[in-house]
């Protein structure tokens, strides 16, 4: 009897086991409505109800006859701030070229800027028509009647410039009636780029009331980017190889063609670098030479980025103080508004109150170790899945310590995919790591093109990584639905089987067409095979001539990466 009530018992465990086995592997599916919330994509309209520029194309705007054109920066580069760049050069001080640099181009982007409380100017933000009209879908469309959502149904949209904070309340009863029109208990929130922030800010202030059920994070800003950090904290580095591969990319992928011709002011920029090199080797501060080259350009760009990221209005924009590191962030705030006590940080101060508050709440928070990140407590607290998506394989800004860092142009890898390993743009994991991280039981993990480990990621399971993936791109939204729409969906578990790596496709700009990634796709694009390794004084004066043709372009590229979206 004993015996067979023992083999009774091994069978009903071995069903048992296997019912929750096949439990776990079905994809059942779920009605959440999905608020999608966009980057910077989002049109900003003054109070007249105005299109205002907050890129670079406000130099080249001549509707009125007041841009000031690209042979105005030409001359203003290099009749006035010569005089600076050479008091820098020789005396290492470059406050004065900073102060000019800023004065002289501050103007022209008034309307981008915000104030010294970190609030617009001018009544200037997001259309209230286009507001209204979310508003009002939300309130009066049940997009899910026949169960099935998508991420274009629900548009969240807010004024990216400002705080994430200051749009939570409002998007608390946005989902609210959402819910209410559609009669479901929970939503799923996509946020995209700076829209990662809104929803970290949202989760950070009401997550525990559980209206989220599932949370996308497409290549966000929220949980940090080298580009910026280097950038905002005056991490500058020379590379012409970077910048090589840099501009091929951006060619690959149109970036040229967002309202500037430079063809016409090609032999004006090569005259203005040759002054300025001519000029400082006649004077005796520059040694011809790769150091030279190297040292001018580093010099230059360590005074210019500050001036120009406050000038522009980028680091006004306090959402943007979110991709920092925690120990970066004093400094970066000390470079671009001063040290405490000066001028510059007592005109910003309500300014520089609201971006340490987002370094108290999001920044430092996720940098936490197991339960206590800010996005485990988001998971275990409040029951919310998080799902991601991050792209690599493309560079990042050229002229950062973090260039070799491997991204979607915008976001770094690591950063983007919450903590995987990658190698650096033009390398692969070394085999010593690979072999250890395999003999872990992580072999899985390791791209086809030994470039990544997706075992270091915060969410292993739900993190997608795709290679070629640019940001302005909605490659793999596909996986952002089905998240959201069915539980239990996981790289291991869901119904097209579709791999933690995948390969974007690489024709033209705006594709979003993606595929398994396997040992014949994998392969580097021309934009990494193609650059000359080997620096030569040529190619160093080369690459920076070009990359001084797109210097006023790329300083807006590298953080306004959804230009020519409007999702």
């Amino acid at each position: 009897m004993k015996k067979v009530i023992s083999v009774f018992l091994a069978v009903v465990m071995v069903f048992s086991v296997f019912a929750v086995t096949a439990a776990a592997a079905t994809n059942a599916k779920v009605k959440y409505p999905i608020i999608f919330i966009a980057g910077s994509s989002v049109d900003l309209f003054d109070a007249e109800g105005n299109e205002i520029s907050t890129g670079i194309e406000v130099l080249t705007d001549d509707d009125e006859g007041d841009g000031m054109g690209m042979d105005k920066i030409v001359e203003t580069t290099v009749n006035i701030l010569k005089p600076f760049v050479m008091e820098g050069l020789l005396q290492d001080k470059w406050d004065n070229y900073g102060k000019v640099l800023y004065d002289e181009f501050a103007p022209i982007w008034d309307e981008s800027q915000l104030d010294g409380d970190g609030n617009t100017k001018y009544g200037i933000g997001v259309s209230a028509s286009e507001i209204s009209h979310w508003d009002n879908v939300a309130a009066t469309v049940d997009h899910g009647k026949d169960g099935t959502f998508s991420y274009v149904d629900y548009k969240f949209r807010y004024d990216w410039r400002l705080s994430p904070y200051d749009h939570v309340d409002r998007l608390h009863e946005f989902i609210k009636t959402v819910l209410n029109t559609t009669k479901c208990e929970k939503v799923c929130l996509v946020g995209r780029c700076l829209g990662g922030n809104v929803v970290t800010a949202y989760l950070d202030k009401y997550g525990s009331e559980g209206l989220v059920a599932k949370v996308v994070y497409d290549e966000v800003m929220s949980n940090g980017s080298t580009t910026v950090n280097d950038s905002f904290s005056g991490k500058i580095k020379f590379s012409d190889k970077h910048i090589q591969a840099y501009l091929l990319e951006s060619e690959h992928f149109g970036k040229d063609d967002i309202g500037i011709d430079l063809r016409g002011v090609n032999e004006l920029l090569i005259d203005a670098v040759k002054k300025t090199v001519d000029c400082a080797v006649q004077s005796g501060a520059l040694q011809v030479g790769l150091d030279g080259i190297e040292a001018l350009y580093e010099k230059v760009a360590e005074a210019f980025l500050p001036a120009m990221l406050r000038a522009t209005g980028l680091a006004t924009w306090p959402s943007y103080w979110t991709s920092l590191n925690a120990q970066d962030f004093d400094t970066a705030l000390n470079l671009i508004f001063g040290e405490e006590g000066s001028e510059v940080r007592k005109a910003n101060a309500g300014l520089v109150e609201k971006i340490l508050y987002l370094k108290e709440r999001i920044v430092i928070p996720r940098t936490y170790e197991g339960e206590a990140n800010l996005y485990k407590k988001f998971e275990k607290e409040y029951g919310v899945e998080i799902g991601i998506l991050a792209g690599y394989g493309l560079l990042q800004g050229p002229i950062t310590e973090s260039s070799d860092d491997t991204g979607d142009c915008t976001v770094d890898l690591k950063s983007a995919s919450f903590g995987a390993t990658a190698a650096g743009v033009f390398d692969t994991l070394s085999d010593e790591y690979i072999a250890e991280r395999t003999a872990l039981g992580y072999g899985d993990y390791i791209s086809a093109d030994r470039k990544v480990d997706a075992s270091t990621c915060l969410f292993p399971d739900t993190t997608w990584i795709i290679k070629n993936k640019h940001h302005d791109t909605m490659t793999g939204y596909y996986i952002v639905e089905k998240f959201c729409q069915y539980e239990n969906f996981t790289v291991s578990n869901n119904y097209k089987d579709i791999d933690r790596f995948l390969v974007a496709s690489l024709e033209k700009y705006g594709n979003s067409a993606f595929e398994n990634m396997t040992e014949d796709n994998c392969g580097d694009p021309y934009w990494i095979t193609d650059v000359e390794q080997t620096p030569t004084l040529k190619t160093k004066l080369e690459a920076l001539i070009s990359f001084l043709k797109v210097f006023f372009k790329v300083i807006t590229e590298l953080f306004n990466g959804n230009i020519t979206l409007d999702f």
